[in-house]
């Protein structure tokens, strides 16, 4: 529920925050103030969250695409910035062949994460086994390819509210036959369709942020290496998988073509 109030602000801080109105995730200059006053204020924050940064590199010819710079700014360094403005308390980076070069740049601008170092590149899992006695409330799963104008306190609120175990942040794609798709009944995720080449039942995409609450660990075995391919579809199938869609800036950096895009509309 929403009111209707009557503030006098400063002229200059209005200005800032007319700057995040962009048409899409944030339509007027009432949704910007709500906006920034939800990320200092919300009751709602994550006191850990990891960063997946690991795994082989799509894109030829570069090291690693997270320290890829957008506006003088690696893609990693603004998922953390990005955490660090809703007041979510540690942030972990996991990185596996990429690991030295992500703790040197990271380091070297003095950024404070703690690193999860692994010796090879072994699938989503395998990070998140990795953390499982340090994870005790809701924590976060965010891809470091992945930049997204995403309300992530609002995204807690829905979870928390919603008693879920896990829930993934969906955007809308016009083009759904180049993805994986997430049919929704609710706020449930019942299944998702691999790439559908008829007719898509849904126009939803997972982007690549998940809120996770401990009791997540009780469903995953040794066995799985993916959370997308081997976790979602296990937890869809028994009703624990909640999907929270969002409207706004989303980009997903796995070729040259998506970071041209990245530093077209960032």
């Amino acid at each position: 529920m929403r009111k209707r109030v009557t503030i006098t602000i400063k002229e200059d801080i209005l200005k800032q925050a007319d700057r995040i109105v962009d048409g899409l995730s944030i339509r007027s200059r009432s949704q910007a103030i709500e906006y920034l006053l939800s990320k200092i204020l919300s009751d709602y924050r994550l006191k850990n969250s990891l960063i997946l940064a690991g795994g082989k590199e799509p894109i030829k010819g570069i090291k690693t695409r997270f320290l890829l710079e957008i506006n003088g700014k690696s893609i990693i360094e603004k998922i953390i910035e990005y955490l660090e403005e809703f007041n979510t308390g540690k942030i972990i980076v996991s990185s596996d062949t990429n690991k030295e070069l992500i703790i040197k740049e990271l380091n070297k601008k003095k950024i404070s994460v703690d690193f999860l170092e692994l010796e090879k590149a072994s699938g989503t899992i395998e990070p998140l086994i990795k953390m499982k006695n340090q994870f005790k409330d809701s924590f976060g799963v965010i891809h470091g390819d992945s930049l997204c104008s995403l309300n992530l306190n609002e995204m807690l609120s829905f979870h928390q509210s919603n008693k879920s175990i896990a829930t993934i942040a969906l955007t809308t794609v016009n083009n759904p036959k180049d993805y994986g798709v997430a049919v929704l009944e609710g706020n449930q995720i019942k299944k998702f369709i691999e790439k559908p080449k008829k007719e898509a039942e849904s126009y939803l995409i997972n982007a690549g942020y998940y809120i996770f609450e401990p009791e997540i660990f009780r469903h995953i075995s040794r066995n799985m290496k993916s959370i997308e391919k081997d976790l979602f579809p296990k937890l869809a199938e028994k009703g624990l998988l909640a999907g929270y869609p969002f409207q706004g800036i989303y980009v997903n950096i796995n070729s040259k073509k998506d970071y041209e895009k990245a530093k077209r509309i960032l």
